[in-house]
Order: structure tokens, then sequence, then C-alpha cells
């Protein structure tokens, strides 16, 4: 992962609060990536925006360019460059054309990572996501170099008839090869690559009822802007997964709390490590957030604690939570990166037991 086709990594990896930040110089810019995570991502991500640039040196592309050119619907790409003022002069007898719009043009809280309402009129997100699930990648990424490339893709497919049959996909590409192997929530991400946005959220919303999330708390969490499809639909997915146990709506409403994307990706990993601990170990009992963390309570009578994150040191606050947790009875804290060599002793000392790397046995999304 150091380099590879059309990238290397920068030669200083710095450790930010319990992240890992990387430099990553590549063909299509310079890139930063703030987590171990991100940085899986974006190399993914890096794979695709070489695929996607190849495939626009194709014949076939260049044909349903031109067709594009022609289309009708060229007139109505100013949807997509101006959707506020293009459909504010739409008639309102346009008729049944928009009626399957509808849900999206009047659906509140789209979140920051979701293509304008004008996009997804003209079928381009369609399109996109299939793309992006060829290409193993995440449809709402925030890459805006890799957002380009699919937007061009996907308006030669809405616009000029391009075809996926005409386009060829690599799948061996450092795309896959980095992917996680095993993924007890892939039912949900084929959901999120087949399904619009605004048929996500009624969808997550019906499984929360069922969950008897209160529709204060699921308002809350699906109008949250940090919170994009995917991160709600693998959030929603993994608590369901749980079956019917005290602390799921507390969790959503702590998930509700993203303000970040990298946030919104910690509170989706937390949610993925507790469904796959408690289908791959041991089941879970219950939920409860004390000092801001999850604590999750198991069958086997242990507290434990899952951290999505890439480095634990032993500073005084850590210390300070660490001793806290003891004292609340957590047993484990299992960790998705590594904990140095101070903190594994001083969680030693105060008796809880340490899992790292636990992501190789609890896969993730990513």
């Amino acid at each position: 992962m150091q380099s590879g086709p059309h990238f290397v990594l920068g030669p200083a990896v710095t450790t930010l609060g319990y992240l890992n930040r990387y430099t990553v110089d590549s063909d299509y810019g310079p890139f930063i990536a703030p987590s171990d995570v991100r940085l899986r991502r974006l190399l993914r991500e890096i794979a695709a925006i070489a695929q996607l640039q190849a495939m626009q040196q194709t014949e076939a592309f260049e044909k349903a360019a031109v067709e594009a050119g022609k289309s009708p619907f060229r007139s109505a790409r100013n949807l997509i460059d101006d959707p506020v003022g293009t459909l504010s002069a739409i008639p309102e007898g346009i008729g049944s054309i928009f009626n399957r719009a509808s849900e999206q043009l009047h659906r509140e809280g789209r979140s920051r990572y979701e293509d304008g309402p004008a996009k997804q009129i003209l079928a381009v997100s369609g399109y996109k996501r299939e793309y992006a699930a060829k290409l193993h990648v995440d449809v709402y990424s925030s890459n805006e170099a890799l957002q380009k490339e699919l937007d061009r893709l996907a308006w030669a497919s809405a616009a000029g008839n391009l075809t996926l049959g005409a386009l060829s996909f690599v799948t061996g590409a450092l795309a896959l090869q980095v992917a996680s192997n095993v993924r007890l929530l892939e039912q949900a991400q084929n959901v999120v690559e087949a399904t619009p946005p605004s048929e996500l959220s009624k969808r997550n919303r019906e499984h929360l009822r069922r969950m008897a999330v209160p529709d204060a708390i699921a308002d809350r969490f699906l109008r949250n802007p940090a919170l994009s499809p995917r991160h709600e639909t693998i959030i929603v997915a993994s608590m369901a997964a749980l079956g019917d146990i005290q602390g799921r709506a507390r969790f959503i409403d702590y998930a509700a709390s993203a303000d970040t994307e990298d946030a919104a990706l910690l509170f989706q990993q937390m949610a993925e490590l507790i469904a796959t601990y408690h289908s791959a170990v041991s089941p879970v009992l219950r939920i409860a957030v004390v000092f801001n963390l999850p604590i999750v309570s198991t069958a086997k009578n242990r507290e434990i604690v899952f951290l999505p994150i890439d480095r634990l040191s032993w500073t005084p606050r850590n210390a300070g939570i660490a001793k806290a947790l003891a004292g609340e009875r957590v047993a484990e804290i299992w960790m998705t990166g590594d904990a140095t060599p101070r903190a594994q002793a001083g969680l030693s000392d105060l008796g809880l037991i340490l899992a790292q790397q636990c992501g190789k046995r609890l896969p993730l999304l990513d």
C-alpha cells in the first residue's frame, strides 16, 4: 500500500488524536487520508479513477458523448448545473414525468454526499451507483476527483445510451486487493448500491420503527447531513442484526450526533464491530453509552468497548478514560489498530484486556 499504479504515499505518517494521517501523491492530484480506513478507501478510489478515465477513451464512450450532445436531455443538463433555478422555472402542468421524483424533491435532510434532486431525476445517480458498485467504491464518497469521473460516465449513460455491457471492468485491480474479505453486512451494502437515497431513507425509517426507535431520534439520525445513506443503512442493518436487545435506540441517538465524515465512519464501524461480534463471537445482550462510548454487554458476562481507531497512546486523558471504564466493570477493549507499549502496560495494570487489530477477526466494510 506504500505505492502502486498512479499513487505513492508520502514518507511520513502522523497520528492526530487516535487516527493516522497520510499524504498521497497521485496522477490525479494530492490527497490527504486522515485514517487507515480512509486510506484503504482512497486507494480503491484511485484505482477506480484510472479505470473510469480509461473507459472515456473507448469508442463506446465517444459515441455516447456525441449522442448525449444531440439528446433532448441536453437542455435538461441545466438541471445539474443550476438545479434550483431550473426547477423553479418548470411549469406546474408538466405532468407525470416528474411524479417519480416527488419524494426526492420534497425529502428533507439530504446528506452532503448525495447528488442533488436534478441528477436523480435524470437517472444519472442510478448509473453512478451501477458504476461505483462495479468498481467497489462508495458512490457517496466525498472524493471530488472520483465524483467528477463518475458523473461523466453516468451522463453519457443517461443522455447518450452508454451501456455497462459496452465497457470492460478490470477485476484484479488494487481496488479489490485491499477490500475486506468477509462481509457480514454485505446484504446492506448491496441494498445501498441498488437503491435511491429517498427509498433508502424510507426503508431505514421503517426498520427504526420496528426497533421502537422514537420518531424524534429517527428524524435526527436520518436528517443528519454528516451521515450518508450508506452510513445510515449500515448502522441500521447492524442494529437490526442484534435482535430485540436493550440500547439500540440509544446507539442510534448516539450516532445521530456525527458532525464530520470521520465521525460518521467511526459510528458506522462501531455498529459493524458490535454486529459482527454478536454473530461470530458471542451474543450481545444490551448496549449502553457511558463516558460517550458505547459499552456492550455480552452473554459471557463481559463488558466490552469497541474502538475503530488506528493508534492508542497513554496520555493523561486516555489514562483517565481507561480508569473510568475499569470502574464501570469494562473487561475488554477491542480496537482495529494498535496501542503503544506504554498504553498496553497501563491498560493491563487496570485489569483491562486489550484486543488489537480486531478488524482481522471482525472484518469491516470500510
